[in-house]
């Protein structure tokens, strides 16, 4: 009875954790085994690695008053360091405002090439999975697929936790996939 309820208050602490860490990881194989992570995001900075002292690849942070999420080249929030804005389910370069800028489209879990929408134009597929392998109980787990496909084959990566478009994005932008 004490291990159980050990094992509830320890399985809760974890989840807690995860939720208000905001931690999402990233690997590239479902066995997600710790040392062969990626890369990861820990309270809006992308890092390389398991470690917290990996190398910052770029810092998201949100613009409340315009409903913006603007992500940031390295450990940086200068204006001159602006790399991506997100609005609108769409991806801009810099702080642009003009369609040309448009390098992403994000609608219905898939990740469309430019200001398209249309099924050629997709360049990954992210879909839920069972709890695979090596993931945390209750921690939710992503698929991400080349194009429109939902084969296990076409899978290039997982994602683990619950990750905003922003985190996608920068994820596999940090990983060189897009």
């Amino acid at each position: 009875m004490r291990n159980s309820l050990l094992l509830v208050l320890a399985l809760g602490a974890t989840l807690t954790a995860w939720a208000q860490g905001k931690r999402v990881h990233l690997y590239e194989s479902d066995m997600m085994v710790w040392r062969d992570m990626v890369a990861h995001v820990d309270q809006g900075i992308v890092r390389m690695g398991n470690s917290w002292r990996g190398e910052v690849v770029f810092t998201l942070r949100e613009d409340g008053m315009w409903e913006e999420m603007r992500v940031f080249q390295g450990f940086s929030t200068s204006t001159l360091d602006l790399v991506l804005t997100l609005r609108d389910n769409k991806v801009y370069m810099g702080d642009s405002h003009f369609t040309d800028a448009i390098l992403y489209t994000i609608d219905d879990d898939k990740i469309h090439r430019g200001d398209s929408t249309f099924p050629m134009d997709v360049l990954y597929t992210l879909r839920e999975e069972r709890s695979l392998f090596g993931a945390q109980p209750g921690v939710p787990v992503w698929g991400v697929y080349r194009e429109n496909s939902m084969a296990w084959s076409d899978r290039v990566a997982i994602l683990e936790g619950m990750p905003s478009e922003a985190e996608v994005i920068a994820l596999l932008l940090a990983t060189g996939w897009l």
